[in-house]
């Protein structure tokens, strides 16, 4: 069955108490013999997109290529950086601006702070009509060489974090959009550390007999005693649920649990937030303060294309 994406609108959830308990198979009565495993659908909704950890600002520099070539500068997390690398811009057929990656994604975060659908059309429209910085005429996620997926977008809005190395070409030197596949979306870290012992069938947990005493010692810093993450691997990484688009999904959206999340009636005052802007404020993924009452809705739910369900 096809995926379904919910999508936190909201900064001031906290996560161990917004849940969706009307979703089948529940996460806690499910039986992997009959559900297949790691089925369930009910849980915390956790993970917010506009988070600063994992949304950084789209940045480049000339690139090590030379000519007209364009680099990512640092490594980048998040939606815009997703945009960067994988939409030409139409008219100049090079990678679309930071500027224009930056813009774009703060335009599909005011549409979900809205409930407005986030097809392909609306993500076109934020592309070349987000009325900060625009790309050219007729850029979409797939036009020409562009690389962009609906389906990856809705898992950034998720929460799934997708990151891009530092110094990885955009744009080549003659000008043109490169193409080539860059950026993916990370994957549980290491946890495994030089004081682990390897097995025939891979690590053990537990220590080697002949690793140094720090490694009992939590608290003494030793070189080479973290975890080394590489490749995907990323400390960022975070466990998302895979929802699917069930007809338990659907009657909660129409009639359960989900429609009252997503109303803008929805109504929820943290004490750790202030509220009508502040010191600590409660903002929409717009980045918008929540009024004084609380209200603001909580979630937007996708279908696999785009549309609110």
């Amino acid at each position: 069955m096809a995926r379904a994406f919910i999508v936190l609108a909201r900064n001031d959830l906290p996560d161990n108490l917004l849940q969706v308990l009307d979703l089948k198979p529940n996460s806690s009565q499910f039986s992997p013999a009959y559900d297949g495993q790691d089925s369930g659908q009910t849980g915390y909704q956790t993970w917010y997109s506009r988070d600063a950890a994992v949304n950084t600002t789209a940045v480049t520099q000339a690139g090590a290529g030379g000519g007209a070539s364009r680099d990512t500068d640092g490594d980048l997390y998040g939606l815009a950086a997703y945009l960067l690398c994988n939409v030409e811009d139409q008219v100049a057929t090079a990678a679309i601006t930071a500027a224009v990656a930056n813009a774009t994604r703060n335009s599909i975060f005011a549409k979900v702070a809205a409930g407005t659908a986030l097809t392909a059309v609306e993500i076109a429209d934020s592309l070349t009509n987000n009325g900060v910085s625009n790309a050219g005429a007729g850029t979409t996620l797939t036009a020409g060489t562009s690389t962009g997926v609906l389906s990856a977008v809705l898992r950034i809005l998720a929460g799934e974090v997708w990151r891009v190395l530092d110094n990885v070409q955009v744009t080549a030197a003659g000008g043109g959009f490169d193409a080539t596949a860059k950026g993916w979306f990370v994957t549980r870290p290491n946890v495994e550390c030089p004081a682990s012992v390897e097995g025939t069938y891979g690590p053990v947990r537990g220590r080697k007999s002949t690793s140094p005493l720090p490694y009992l010692r939590p608290g003494e810093v030793r070189a080479g005693q973290a975890p080394v993450q590489d490749g995907l691997h990323d400390l960022l990484f975070r466990d998302v649920r895979t929802i699917v688009d069930t007809g338990e999904l659907q009657l909660s959206a129409m009639n359960g649990q989900l429609e009252h999340l997503k109303a803008t009636t929805y109504s929820f005052i943290n004490p750790a937030f202030t509220y009508a802007g502040g010191a600590t404020p409660a903002t929409t993924i717009a980045n918008s303060n929540i009024p004084a009452t609380g209200a603001a809705r909580a979630v937007v739910v996708y279908d696999i294309l785009g549309n609110v369900i």
